[in-house]
């Protein structure tokens, strides 16, 4: 049985529907789900669906009531009259201001200024290039045809100005790395305005939910059943629901063919509309909700994709959560991305699942197109911010669900591209975020295992627990460490190093303090995976580099990279934490001490381990060269100055 922890993770409907499609025999809940959908089908065709609505409104809304969906009365209301504008506004390049923030401004500030914001968008639409122009204009043709939106002659008095552009969305995973022109009215990419923005959290099953869903699946289901899942896909999610203009009115400019200012009234929510995240995923959670409860399947949310994982008996979920979303409520899914299968791609990640684990893995199609677009990237030596934002939501996936923060520290040089408001030309990449993009790219050609995780159903039954306690120090002449082995928290041995360092090193305290640490992985843990590790450092600016992964110390800031990519190819579970140096046990090797030897730990003889020849030295010359290469720049840079 789950935790309650592990309950308490997802809710109560979703517990629920993992332990009934677990339990109950297949065709007994294929029969509950059969005599759901005819009531319900039954029950549309008697309400009717009012013309130009979102969905079958008034059926969601019995729907909601008869199940005890609850917090879905503000959608309910949305999608009968239409979804506000929720937020403010804030302009950047056109009023600019001092300090970091950008100026905010109310609807009502926002209204008196429209003839400068109107010439700003005006501004930047001419300058942009003829292909971006022709795709937004490509664009608009078929939104004005489906009746997302409606051209008007003069913009209304309540007109919320947006630029329309275009973003490149690379598929990563699909042969040639295809580029997809997005059409997006978010005005902070196109550099004149911040569109809409709010501060609502919207909660989302990411990828680690659905796998501790197919885990308690798994765990709860008959000894030898076999699984598969499903995913769905909302058709032009945001276009589903109708946007209210009625206080404000969000207007599109854009340029036509021959070169004439043109304004179009949003009629559907705006992709890249802020508070059209927000009032979108009320919407996706409360479908979810209803199929969770009404038809007992595990269903996920992630934005517009939904996934469950099922039993492999049961061959009708797919077919019957499609009956009562796409054929009784009436909302649209894109057929080519409706998928079924054993080993099933969601959120740019393989799951499969079995009785035993739930493994998650990288395919290969998406690794090698990442490569391909790192290393375009470092070749040209540019990367703007649409580019960065695009590129960390992909690496953002791999890295947060098949080894969490050792492939968040090298996502902050791309995160920080991605939010700056800079318009500089060129976008240079930089230092940190050169060696943030190689760190990628060596990962990601490395060892296959590194992207693959596999998560046990159940615990499992191990004689013992071992982890590892490292404790590491250094000073201008000498590196030391100590490591203990615990067996279920309890010493069973420890070893320790002692070197000296050559004389006229020239390297500070906190380069042979990181060394200390460097080496004390390469010595106890080459080779090993999946180890359990805590490390205490004296030195606080060492402590911070380690936390951090990255360092503001030019030339320790490779040498820390290469350390979490050792971490990340272990899959090592690691935690970084501050000793006084009164209480460093790792002083006396340090110091070169051999009377260490000599003194008992825990009723045990430390025992010395013996560096292989040139370990040392060669952790040393990394930082020796990297600190000659920060000084050639810091040269180079004082002289062109």
């Amino acid at each position: 049985m789950p935790s309650a922890k592990e309950v308490e993770r997802m809710d109560d409907a979703l517990y629920s529907a993992i332990l009934y499609c677990a339990r109950t025999p297949v065709k007994e809940a294929q029969q509950m789900r059969s005599d759901f959908l005819v009531r319900w089908r039954r029950r549309s065709l008697e309400l009717g669906k009012r013309e130009g609505d979102s969905c079958h409104v008034e059926l969601l809304a019995e729907l909601v009531a008869d199940l005890g969906v609850v917090g879905a009365d503000d959608l309910l209301e949305n999608l009968r009259t239409a979804c506000p504008m929720v937020g403010c506004v804030g302009y950047e390049s056109l009023y600019p201001s001092a300090g970091p923030g950008v100026p905010e401004l109310t609807t009502e500030q926002l209204l008196r200024r429209q003839s400068d914001v109107l010439a700003r968008s005006a501004k930047a639409i001419r300058s942009d290039n003829p292909a971006n122009k022709g795709a937004v204009w490509d664009s608009i043709q078929r939104e004005l045809e489906a009746g997302y939106m409606v051209e008007v002659q003069v913009p209304p008095p309540n007109a919320v100005f947006l630029r329309r552009f275009v973003i490149r969305q690379v598929k990563a995973d699909q042969e040639g790395c295809p580029v997809k022109l997005r059409p997006c009215d978010d005005g902070r990419m196109a550099l004149v305005n911040k569109a809409v923005f709010t501060t609502t959290k919207v909660r989302l099953d990411t990828a680690d939910m659905f796998a501790e869903v197919a885990r308690l699946l798994a765990a709860s289901s008959p000894d030898g059943s076999s699984f598969y899942s499903v995913g769905l896909d909302h058709k032009e999610a945001y276009r589903q629901l109708r946007a209210k203009n009625d206080e404000v009115c969000r207007c599109v400019v854009a340029e036509d063919p021959n070169g004439a200012m043109r304004f179009f009234r949003m009629e559907r929510l705006s992709f890249g509309e802020a508070a059209a995240v927000t009032h979108y995923n009320a919407f996706a959670k409360v479908l979810a909700s209803v199929v969770r409860l009404g038809l007992k399947v595990p269903l996920c949310q992630y934005f517009d994709d939904f996934a469950a994982p099922c039993r492999s008996e049961d061959d009708k979920v797919l077919a019957d959560v499609l009956e009562l979303l796409q054929d009784i409520l009436r909302t649209t899914f894109n057929p080519e991305k409706t998928t079924q299968g054993r080993a099933f791609r969601h959120l740019g990640l393989v799951f499969a699942v079995t009785a035993e684990a739930v493994s998650i893995s990288l395919s290969g199609a998406r690794k090698s197109g990442l490569v391909s677009r790192l290393k375009d990237v470092l070749a040209r030596d540019s990367l703007a911010p649409g580019e960065a934002a695009a590129l960390a939501g992909k690496l953002g996936f791999a890295s947060t669900a098949l080894y969490g923060k050792v492939g968040r520290v090298p996502l902050q040089p791309i995160f920080r591209r991605a939010n700056s408001s800079s318009t500089f030309v060129g976008f240079k990449l930089g230092e940190p975020l050169e060696v943030a993009l190689s760190w990628w790219v060596k990962v990601l050609e490395g060892d296959p295992s590194t992207f693959q995780r596999s998560v046990p159903v159940r615990a499992v039954q191990r004689g013992c627990a071992i982890r590892y306690v490292l404790l590491t120090d250094a000073c201008l002449y000498g590196l030391g460490a100590v490591c203990i082995v615990l067996e279920d928290d309890r010493p069973v041995a420890v070893e320790y190093f002692s070197y000296a360092v050559p004389q006229g090193s020239g390297l500070p305290i906190h380069a042979l303090e990181f060394a200390a640490v460097s080496v004390a992985f390469r010595l106890w843990f080459t080779g090993r995976k999946d180890y359990t590790v805590s490390v205490w450092v004296d030195n606080q600016t060492v402590l911070g580099n380690l936390v951090q992964g990255k360092s503001r110390t030019k030339q320790l800031l490779a040498p820390v990279h290469a350390l979490w990519e050792f971490l990340a190819q272990a899959r090592a579970r690691v935690w970084f934490q501050w000793v006084p140096g009164d209480r460093n046990i790792a002083d006396l090797p340090s110091r070169l001490e051999h009377r260490w030897s000599e003194v008992g730990f825990c009723g045990l003889r430390p025992r010395e381990r013996v560096l292989e020849q040139g370990v040392v030295e060669r952790e040393i010359a990394n930082l020796l060269r990297e600190e000659r290469r920060f000084v050639r720049c810091a040269s180079a840079r004082l002289a062109s100055a």
